[in-house]
């Protein structure tokens, strides 16, 4: 099996095995500000964020075995969209919290994302003082 396969299955048994903990009772779960978490005081609980985190563990150790020749041609052609003419645009945002960081190296993109953001912002504060 897959290294990248089998942290998907260690992370999706452990949520299912979580939401099951959940309906039997065993598994609270609550929401402070926007970080969710869940309370238990049954070692049981214990099992799926174990299985959670391993999975989560194993995925991203999981490197796909490439051969080095194999490598070296992708270095080689990686450059060629930029020697033919065309200019890659790149633009994003990420929240942490409700501070959005933007970055980009094109205009357009960077206004779409000040416009995402402000919409997030927005959506946050009206559910902060329950207004939505």
């Amino acid at each position: 099996m897959n290294g990248r396969l089998a942290g998907i299955f260690l992370i999706l048994a452990g949520f299912i095995i979580l939401i099951l903990l959940a309906l039997e009772g065993l598994v609270q779960f609550g929401i402070f500000l926007f970080i969710p978490f869940a309370v238990s005081t049954s070692p049981l609980a214990v099992i799926p964020f174990i299985m959670i985190f391993s999975g989560i563990v194993i995925f991203f150790i999981s490197v796909p075995v490439i051969d080095k020749g194999n490598m070296a041609d992708r270095w080689q052609n990686e450059g060629d969209d930029d020697r033919n003419g065309k200019k890659s645009q790149t633009g994003g945002l990420v929240m942490i919290g409700p501070v959005p960081i933007i970055f980009g190296n094109d205009r357009k993109l960077i206004y779409i994302s000040m416009a995402v953001a402000a919409g997030i912002i927005i959506l946050y504060i009206l559910s902060a003082f329950n207004l939505l």
